[in-house]
């Protein structure tokens, strides 16, 4: 049987980042950064994503494991004793995987606890058989776990970070010996992630149905204690439903300086050669309303309008690769 998996790559709109993270050199709140094509761009992590895409679960009301409230995180099941592989998984352990790793714990405790005798100890350690004569049994836990059918990669930005810096002062009472003044670097930019998902691993095939609401719609994605607004939502988005073990579409967008806004060049260039299928495509936002969208539709992808309009195309395409994937193809989608 074939394996199915959906690729996507999301480009946001352009906006001014800051203080994504709760980090600072000195009095500089700072910004993630990578380096990509040989110049310095900033980034949100995958985690930040991830976690924002979970959140989103939860804000729907679906049954999630994790939940985060009033700044705490809590488990409904943490020992996921409720967990069964074949028939029964919350949506974030189904889709986002999970371990408890309780029994690895246990052991390096006895392993600690059995860990030599008296500093002064020079006697030499029994060699054969006898050096386990009376030696307790170590304990043996079970770890649980589920690798996750969800990969999500770093959000990048499409230009490059030139060193903007935004000074600022603490408002209010001036306290004397406590620091007012401070720096934020900040970025105007659009970021861009990509994301594979591996069909036949989710148990509740109608998860996969939330997850691309999820992308398609996500609450504020920043990183540890943020305060920082930023649309993660697509501006344009690339979908890919294949067989295909490589995603070839990851990270396809790029800043182009002479039109000041977004390309997908290299990406109908993959079209053009072969290596990717028109057919296995849909590309929808901005960028359908551009030439570049011309140029792909007569290439043989699938061009919509909206991001909601690919979001629901891909939905309908999933729901056709058989009865089991009937759940991912909402009442409310055409």
């Amino acid at each position: 049987m074939a394996t199915h998996y959906l690729y996507g790559t999301i480009v946001t709109s352009e906006a001014v980042a800051a203080n994504n993270r709760a980090d600072n050199i000195g009095n500089t709140t700072t910004l993630q950064k990578v380096f990509l094509h040989d110049d310095l761009h900033t980034s949100v992590s995958a985690e930040a994503i991830r976690f924002a895409l979970r959140y989103r679960f939860q804000l729907e009301g679906l049954p999630t494991n994790r939940k985060y409230e009033d700044e705490k995180l809590s488990y409904e099941d943490e020992k996921r004793t409720y967990f069964d592989s074949k028939s029964k998984a919350l949506i974030d352990d189904d889709l986002m995987g999970f371990m408890d790793a309780e029994a690895a714990q246990k052991e390096r405790e006895d392993e600690e606890g059995e860990g030599g005798g008296d500093e002064g100890e020079t006697e030499p350690k029994a060699k054969g058989k006898a050096k386990d004569k009376g030696k307790k049994e170590k304990a043996k836990g079970k770890t649980t776990k589920r690798p996750s059918p969800l990969a999500v990669g770093r959000a990048v930005s499409l230009r490059p970070y030139r060193g903007e810096l935004s000074f600022n002062c603490v408002s209010g009472t001036k306290e004397k010996g406590s620091l007012s003044l401070y720096n934020a670097e900040i970025h105007t930019t659009e970021y861009q992630y990509s994301f594979g998902l591996n069909l036949g691993s989710v148990i509740h095939k109608e998860h996969i149905g939330h997850l691309l609401d999820a992308v398609a719609d996500p609450p504020p994605v920043a990183g540890n204690h943020a305060r920082f607004a930023y649309d993660f939502s697509p501006a344009s988005i690339v979908l890919r439903l294949t067989s295909a073990h490589s995603s070839r579409i990851q990270n396809c967008f790029d800043h182009d300086e002479k039109a000041r806004g977004i390309s997908a060049r290299r990406l109908l260039d993959r079209v053009r050669s072969g290596d990717l299928q028109g057919s296995e495509m849909i590309v929808g936002g901005e960028i359908a309303r551009s030439p570049l969208g011309a140029e792909l539709r007569g290439a043989g992808v699938t061009v919509v309008e909206g991001v909601d309009a690919a979001v629901r195309e891909a939905k309908a395409r999933i729901a056709r690769i058989g009865a089991e994937y009937a759940a991912v193809k909402a009442k409310g989608d055409r």
